[in-house]
């Protein structure tokens, strides 16, 4: 019996102990000034880490839209990459902690 009361007891502990990880699901849609879809690479880099210390995402789009999965909330720096074409300059994003994200970006 005790045994089993002091497994109980560890369980909880823990339970009460361990972070919760939650991720969110980003749709990245990108499009050009006058609505055509635009073809590229889209990156979110972490904003407010050190060099190295968190985690880039990215997804090359199909049809101007892509999805990253399992973004961890937080500041981000959105920066795209076309195939063809100017790069727009790198905007700031914040990506909550969970759910379903659509990320306009804008290509020039």
């Amino acid at each position: 019996m005790r045994d089993t009361l002091r497994l109980l007891t560890l369980l909880a502990c823990l339970a009460v102990t361990l972070p919760a990880f939650a991720e969110a699901l980003v749709i990245v849609e990108v499009r050009t000034p006058d609505g055509t879809s635009a073809e590229g690479t889209v990156t979110l880099e972490p904003r407010g880490v050190q060099p190295g210390a968190g985690r880039s995402y990215s997804c090359t789009t199909s049809g101007g839209s892509c999805r990253l999965d399992h973004v961890v909330g937080g500041m981000y720096t959105v920066r795209f990459a076309p195939t063809e074409g100017e790069a727009p300059a790198p905007r700031p994003a914040v990506i909550p902690p969970e759910g379903h994200v659509t990320l306009h970006v804008a290509a020039r």
